[in-house]
């Protein structure tokens, strides 16, 4: 009988090894090319500043899957810098700008303690 399961257990083995190979051969393979840059966006979103990551993924049986990552942070609105990120994609950079938040009051500082 323990001849028996670990026979079983080989088998097993074996045949998880292949499937987990021909699994990451078929994802290299269905990859659709372009598809990361057409689905990469730096910037706003209503009141939210990010980045949205994507690629597309195709079936042999032509199904596909898009899949997305997105990323972004929504700062308070008497916060002293205004943080924007910027995507150049024809030059392949990305810039980050920070200047002076044009919404704060000038009475959202901090206060002096005497």
């Amino acid at each position: 009988m323990a001849n028996t399961a670990r026979g079983v257990q080989s088998v097993a083995k074996a045949v998880t090894k292949t499937g987990a190979t021909k699994a990451v051969k078929g994802v290299g393979n269905s990859y659709v090319p372009g598809s990361f840059s057409k689905n990469l966006v730096v910037g706003e979103g209503g009141e939210f500043k990010g980045v949205k990551v994507g690629a597309e993924f195709k079936t042999p049986k032509g199904r596909g899957v898009l899949v997305k990552g997105i990323v972004g942070y929504h700062g308070q609105p008497n916060r002293r810098l205004d943080i924007t990120p910027e995507l150049n994609k024809a030059q392949k950079k990305l810039s980050v700008h920070a200047t002076p938040n044009p919404h704060r009051r000038a009475s959202a500082g901090t206060k002096l303690k005497r």
